[in-house]
């Protein structure tokens, strides 16, 4: 795989893959607020979140769970059978306790809840950034693998 699309250099490139429009435009938004974060591109589903990594090569993906009937949970084992390279964050509704494992085992390095990604998305990207593991209400921890 070549090296990243990132149009501003310096900057870390994130593809925001996000099936409700409205909290997907919101995400990008945030992120153009970040010094150190470039949205290189946004997806709604499955296919386009594909076609956005094969295009891009973004370095993180902030990524949902439920897509518009495909599963965040496969899209993050089709990426690791291409590249364990990008980062990965789930945000999502479902609670930690039921989905922050599953999520971790698929590949994932954060699992921010989105009732609390106000407080917790910024940290748990840096987190992530700096090779660390983050789960929403436990904080930055070292990764299993």
């Amino acid at each position: 795989m070549s090296p990243p699309n990132n149009s501003n250099p310096g900057r870390r490139s994130v593809l925001v893959v996000e099936n409700h429009q409205f909290f997907r435009e919101n995400l990008v938004a945030w992120i153009a607020t970040q010094p150190e974060l470039d949205c290189c591109a946004e997806a709604g589903n499955v296919p386009e979140a594909q076609q956005a990594v094969n295009q891009h090569q973004p370095e993180l993906i902030v990524l949902d769970l439920t897509l518009n009937g495909a599963s965040g949970l496969d899209f993050l084992r089709w990426l690791g059978e291409r590249t364990r390279t990008i980062l990965v964050i789930v945000l999502s509704q479902y609670e930690e306790s039921l989905y922050a494992d599953r999520a971790l085992e698929a590949g994932a390095r954060a699992y921010v809840s989105k009732a609390a990604a106000t407080d917790e998305l910024e940290p748990a990207i840096g987190a992530v950034l700096r090779g660390f593991c983050y789960v929403s209400g436990r904080g930055a921890f070292e990764c299993r693998s």
